[in-house]
């Protein structure tokens, strides 16, 4: 059965990103800057490439690294870094060979984390038994695979995080490809009938488990060189977990 976007209203939110903000319709893209901590006499935020290469190139020790916005690089400097605010978080993400990751991460009011959980699986444990009409076989999985890609791994690891979440939680989901919250969020479009199906069968999950459900859009493969930051920390960590499901290595805890 499709979800009804009545079912919906007040449940799904989109927060700001790394690279994205959208309130009530509205969107602005951040910049990526530069950030230099170390050492001393060249830290600070800069504008270009060219700018941050000619302050650190050849300079012992030099700490620094791209993010998305100036706020972002701004809490690095000062030391805070970019950090979970309190609450439930489930980071996830997929490749292009199928592999899943997920990461279910709590934060506490004393701001000590908890890991509840880490998900390494595939497309094909996910759908091959979920009961979607295009991808109704192992052989219509792989055939969607082949055909979107990434796409059906990424949308595979919202799937799976929103039936590890408690029936009327909040939680934060947190993720590199912009499709996974904005086909939930209504702000695209599904023209592929497997995107759609799937995308309807994630919104049936908000729906029927009452889940409360905020998008957060974080930059991919972003460094943590120059400084503390939990989002792109867990990011990389449910990175790692889809790589190890589409080389064959399983894991569930």
């Amino acid at each position: 059965m499709a979800a009804r976007d009545v079912g919906l209203v007040g449940m799904i939110d989109c927060a700001t990103g790394a690279d994205r903000r959208t309130v009530k319709g509205r969107e602005s893209h951040h910049t990526k800057v530069y950030v230099v901590t170390a050492p001393e006499d060249r830290r600070g935020i800069y504008e270009t490439w060219d700018a941050c290469k000619a302050a650190v190139h050849g300079v012992a020790g030099a700490r620094y690294q791209s993010v998305g916005s100036r706020e972002e690089a701004e809490a690095i400097l000062s030391g805070s870094g970019v950090v979970l605010s309190p609450g439930l978080y489930a980071f996830v993400d997929g490749n292009h060979e199928g592999g899943i990751g997920v990461v279910l991460v709590s934060k506490s009011g004393d701001g000590s984390v908890a890991v509840l959980g880490e998900i390494s699986t595939s497309v094909h444990e996910v759908f091959d038994t979920a009961g979607l009409e295009t991808l109704e076989s192992p052989e219509a999985v792989r055939n969607a695979l082949a055909r979107i890609r990434n796409v059906l791994a990424e949308l595979g690891g919202l799937y799976v995080a929103l039936g590890r979440v408690p029936a009327g939680a909040a939680v934060t989901i947190v993720h590199d490809y912009e499709g996974v919250g904005a086909w939930i969020t209504g702000r695209w479009r599904a023209k592929d009938a497997t995107v759609a199906q799937v995308v309807a069968a994630c919104r049936n999950r908000i729906a029927e488990h009452r889940i409360r459900v905020t998008f957060r859009h974080q930059r991919g493969h972003q460094s943590i060189y120059a400084g503390v930051n939990e989002f792109a920390e867990y990011n990389r960590r449910a990175d790692a977990l889809a790589t190890q499901a589409s080389a064959g290595r399983r894991n569930t805890g």
